[in-house]
């Protein structure tokens, strides 16, 4: 439980800078998606370090940690930019609002996926 809650506490992290590089970039006009993917990419570097050092305390330095990690993102990615696809296009929602369930299923499957296979014995047991 201590690990979710850390995990959490990153994933908030995460969050305020997703939404807040997604917010400037749509602001500019770019894309939703392509805002979204962008700031998605932010908060995933800001995640690694975290994630790998405090959440799951891993010392690998493994390069395939980090291709696993690249991986799990990549799926949350597609997943999140769906969702938000989905809310915004065809229930008409507000493209900020429309983030919120996105990042809501993305920290789950992101936290699964990495506990059991990305961090999968290097203390994310």
């Amino acid at each position: 439980m201590l690990q979710f809650i850390k995990f959490s506490m990153v994933g908030i992290l995460n969050t305020v800078i997703t939404i807040i590089s997604y917010n400037i970039l749509t602001f500019t006009g770019i894309n939703y998606i392509l805002s979204n993917t962008i700031a998605y990419i932010l908060g995933m570097i800001n995640s690694y370090f975290w994630n790998k050092t405090w959440v799951f305390s891993s010392k690998d330095k493994d390069i395939n940690l980090v291709i696993k990690f690249i991986i799990v993102n990549f799926i949350t990615l597609v997943l999140n930019n769906y969702i938000l696809h989905v809310f915004v296009s065809n229930f008409k929602f507000n493209k900020a609002i429309s983030q919120i369930p996105a990042i809501i299923c993305g920290m789950v499957v992101n936290f699964i996926l990495n506990k059991i296979w990305t961090f999968k014995d290097k203390g994310g047991k």
